[in-house]
């Protein structure tokens, strides 16, 4: 499909389905979308909203507020309400752009510091956006057109309101992320923690040894037996065992595989050895605690008799 077809795509179905941008907190009137294969020159002027552009190709210059920008492929300028810009070009843009205006109603308060700052500190033109997020989120978005297949208004919705989003973060002033930090040690510790246990439950018919549960998170043995003595207070090894146990209750109630299958699926090397551990942990033998269940009519009662 020809840039010239794929753009008329998008400006069809852009211009009468994204009329509107909404998240949980965030919420933008679109006025217009426009994807040009060919912009040149046009005339001095403002408006009263917002106006994103983005150069695919070819080279020109942006005028902003009396300023002249120099402007070529990757380049990302903002043109803000009530500020006089023109676009010149001798040979010719693509440009992709977008209008919008902010619902600041419906849009939360973190959304609107971000555009009331955008107001205020804007930086007009941003060049190398096509290695920054914005750029790559026209990309998403043109590439949408691209084949001649169906548009995805799911896709193409969610990968809008990503691109709307990353105006203020790439034109707007650096603000101080809310993310935790690369260096929050206790915030790592959390994530590791949660790795290691999803990777036990998953794999607790698989033999689960203190370096190969490190090794799969990439850290020292005696590291992850401090995160389960810090976050459970027990050791490694028993965290397992008891983690193998509520399994194996789990299927000597709710199934009928033999006590030796059992232990083979909970990890159990013996099934004296799973024998032991369990009798150990529940106070009576993975036979005896079966048969309590048809005394006790599954009842989930733990009345056992010897």
């Amino acid at each position: 499909m020809s840039i010239e077809t794929s753009f008329r795509k998008a400006n069809h179905i852009c211009n009468r389905q994204l009329t509107r941008i909404e998240t949980e907190d965030f919420s933008l009137s679109i006025l217009y979308w426009g994807f040009m294969p060919k912009h040149f020159d046009n005339a001095l002027h403002r408006h009263s909203f917002f106006e994103a552009c983005y150069v695919v190709d070819g080279s020109g210059s942006y005028i902003d507020n009396g300023t002249e920008y120099p402007i070529s492929k990757g380049t990302s300028f903002l043109s803000l309400p009530g500020i006089w810009h023109q676009i010149r070009s001798v040979a010719g843009l693509t440009l992709v752009y977008v209008a919008f205006e902010v619902d600041g109603e419906r849009t939360g308060a973190n959304a609107v510091e971000d555009y009331r700052l955008l107001m205020e500190r804007a930086k007009p033109v941003v060049y190398g956006a096509d290695a920054e997020p914005l750029g790559h989120l026209w990309e998403t978005v043109i590439s949408i057109f691209d084949e001649q297949k169906p548009v995805v208004p799911a896709l193409l919705k969610h990968a809008s309101a990503s691109l709307l989003l990353s105006i203020p973060a790439l034109h707007g002033p650096q603000r101080e992320s809310v993310l935790p930090h690369p260096a929050d040690h206790a915030w790592e510790e959390n994530i590791l923690f949660r790795q290691a246990k999803l990777f036990i439950h998953d794999n607790l018919s698989e033999e689960l040894t203190l370096p190969k549960v490190a090794g799969h998170l990439h850290i020292s043995p005696r590291h992850l037996t401090r995160l389960f003595q810090r976050h459970t207070n027990q050791t490694f090894v028993h965290y397992i065992q008891e983690h193998r146990v509520q399994l194996a209750s789990q299927l000597l109630l709710h199934g009928d595989l033999s006590i030796k299958d059992i232990a083979s699926r909970c990890g159990f090397q013996s099934v004296h050895y799973f024998t032991r551990i369990f009798t150990q942990k529940l106070g009576v033998s993975p036979a005896k605690f079966r048969r309590a269940q048809f005394t006790e009519g599954r009842s989930g009662k733990s009345h056992f008799t010897e």
